[in-house]
């Protein structure tokens, strides 16, 4: 990735994690802002993102790209779809499930510096059955 207050993704700034794909589109080292970062994640049908966790130091706001499946937060679950809006307040166990049955493109924005996105896993949290 290229580094200024514009920036060009590539092929290689790709992470394959279990279940998906996800790319930092905007972080402090990218761009040098000192606020927000955000990424998209490209979640395969029937992934769901385990364990739960929390963001100590800021909170995560996420819009549906494409495809459909749940979020949970807390103790709530949402069904989303492409253009639902939702928000990971700071602290909050929460996990995606990609409930569909096509890739499902979720985009991301931390706020409240760069460790916002750093995260604690919540092994004992699941979607209810």
């Amino acid at each position: 990735m290229e580094k200024g207050l514009c920036t060009h993704v590539s092929k290689g700034d790709v992470k394959n994690l279990p279940g998906r794909d996800a790319i930092w589109l905007q972080t402090p080292e990218t761009t040098g802002g000192n606020y927000t970062t955000v990424s998209t994640t490209f979640y395969q049908p029937g992934v769901k993102v385990a364990p739960a966790h929390s963001h100590p130091y800021g909170e995560e706001t996420g819009y549906v790209v494409s495809g459909h499946g749940k979020v949970l937060i807390g103790d709530q679950v949402f069904e989303v779809e492409p253009g639902s809006v939702f928000l990971f307040p700071q602290g909050v166990p929460h996990m995606v499930w990609n409930s569909g049955n096509e890739v499902m493109q979720l985009l991301f924005v931390y706020a409240n510096g760069p460790k916002a996105s750093e995260s604690i896993p919540h092994e004992d949290v699941d979607f209810p059955e």
